[in-house]
């Protein structure tokens, strides 16, 4: 099997595409909503059916994202390779993202992990690719524990 030639267009979607993603990873990180709103469409759907949540519409998700602020005071989240199907002006991805977070529960910071994938479905817009459909697929969760302020 021979490797596979990009077109420039192929590899200047890749790259906007990875884009994307380190937009909204930094966007997360830093609660700059604003910024997280630039990587889907207003009428995206999200599916967090396994994190306990219903299927919701952008708007739904980004308030519930932010009622997570003052209990998820930092996290750091480290993506892994870009599984990506690009076919004319939609792809459709797969992205394993680790998750460490430390959440405010009680008393003490929590250290809680995760590993997840983002499947989602992308669209080109006249702003650049966002995500119009995403599946937030838990695949393993760490025991929340240790004590955060020692990790730095």
């Amino acid at each position: 099997m021979t490797d596979r030639r990009y077109t420039l267009e192929e590899l200047q979607d890749r790259a906007a595409i990875e884009d994307l993603y380190d937009r909204q990873l930094a966007a997360a990180e830093a609660w700059d909503l604003d910024t997280y709103d630039t990587t889907f469409t207003p009428d995206a759907l999200v599916d967090l059916a396994d994190f306990g949540q219903p299927d919701q519409p952008y708007p739904a998700y980004r308030a519930w994202l932010a009622s997570l602020q003052p209990v998820m005071v930092s996290a750091q989240r480290i993506r892994g390779g870009l599984r990506l199907r690009l076919e004319g002006d939609t792809a459709t991805t797969r992205v394993p993202v680790a998750c460490y977070v430390t959440m405010v529960y009680g008393p003490e910071p929590v250290l809680v992990t995760t590993g997840i994938f983002y499947e989602d479905t992308l669209r080109r817009t006249a702003d650049g690719w966002r995500i119009v459909e995403r599946h937030e697929r838990l695949q393993w969760s760490g025991p929340p524990g240790g004590n955060p302020a020692a990790i730095s």
